[in-house]
């Protein structure tokens, strides 16, 4: 497998592409069989995991932060509705503040959801970092 080839996995792995497309084009490049392509990207993903981590964990970032903050607006967005008494039903049903609290709920997932998912690509970027050095 050539540099080229590497080089290639590794900067299509960080921007997050399919396997299955990366392993296409490298049949190509390495005119290989199919099993041969996967073994050589499975390889390379468990090699190069550093660099791959790097590359991916700026967008996984930006992608928790936003929706970390859509997340408090809208928890935000209904304590103060709630506290000035405006009653948001949901989907028509005719349960008072039922939109009220739905709402939260979510906005309280996607916080959570963010702040997980940001703290495991924090750690896999500090692990993988220690792994190269």
């Amino acid at each position: 497998m050539n540099e080229r080839t590497v080089e290639y996995i590794v900067k299509e792995l960080g921007r997050h592409r399919a396997e299955n497309d990366i392993i296409r084009t490298v049949v190509h490049l390495e005119d290989t069989s199919w099993e041969e392509a996967k073994r050589m990207v499975a390889a390379v993903k468990v090699r190069y995991k550093g660099q791959i981590v790097r590359r991916q964990s700026p967008v996984l970032m930006a992608i928790g932060a936003v929706t970390f903050i859509g997340g408090f607006a809208l928890c935000a967005g209904m304590v103060v509705a709630t506290l000035e008494g405006i009653n948001i039903f949901f989907l028509s049903l005719p349960i008072p503040y039922s939109g009220n609290i739905i709402y939260f709920v979510t906005g309280l997932g996607m916080m959570g959801g963010a702040a997980w998912g940001s703290g495991s690509a924090i750690v896999d970027f500090v692990t993988a970092k220690d792994q190269e050095d």
